[in-house]
């Protein structure tokens, strides 16, 4: 038989209470409040660190990823503002510059359409003031050459 069922069976009790019993409760709630404030407090503290430590860091994480990515939404749209207001610009110089080759065009082309009028002109003056010299010069040009015809002839 085992000792506690002996102990049953002979009609003793598992514990005695006396007087030790008293002081054996004292020593243990003495060295339960020194060991929860020396020991398990610290211990408690130390777990509760490293729990903040782990999980607090990926509370953390997740709101800085989510900051992230709303940085990036925003880098992005702002991106697609810019852009698009470069297009708009560019497409608004690109017309301006069509417009004023347009306008350039037009005044070369009817400043060169003046240059080509002087031109005529000048030249159908010059050419008429030559016929008039030639018709002037004519009789004496025509009596030379049927003089020169005639020394030759005879």
């Amino acid at each position: 038989m085992s000792p506690t069922l002996l102990c049953i069976a002979s009609g003793g009790s598992l514990v005695d209470v006396d007087g030790t019993f008293f002081i054996q409760m004292g020593i243990f709630f003495v060295m339960f409040i020194f060991l929860h404030f020396a020991l398990f407090k610290p211990v408690m503290r130390m777990i509760a660190a490293r729990h903040e430590a782990t999980v607090g860091t990926t509370k953390k994480s997740q709101v800085l990823c989510e900051e992230a990515a709303e940085l990036v939404a925003d880098v992005d749209r702002k991106l697609a503002e810019i852009r698009e207001e470069a297009a708009w610009e560019r497409n608004r110089i690109i017309g301006d510059a069509r417009k004023t080759e347009r306008e350039l065009l037009a005044a070369a082309q009817e400043a060169s359409r003046r240059e080509m009028a002087n031109a005529r002109g000048q030249m159908s003056e010059s050419a008429t003031g030559v016929r008039e010299q030639l018709k002037k010069e004519l009789g004496a040009l025509a009596d030379a050459v049927a003089s020169r015809l005639m020394n030759r002839a005879g």
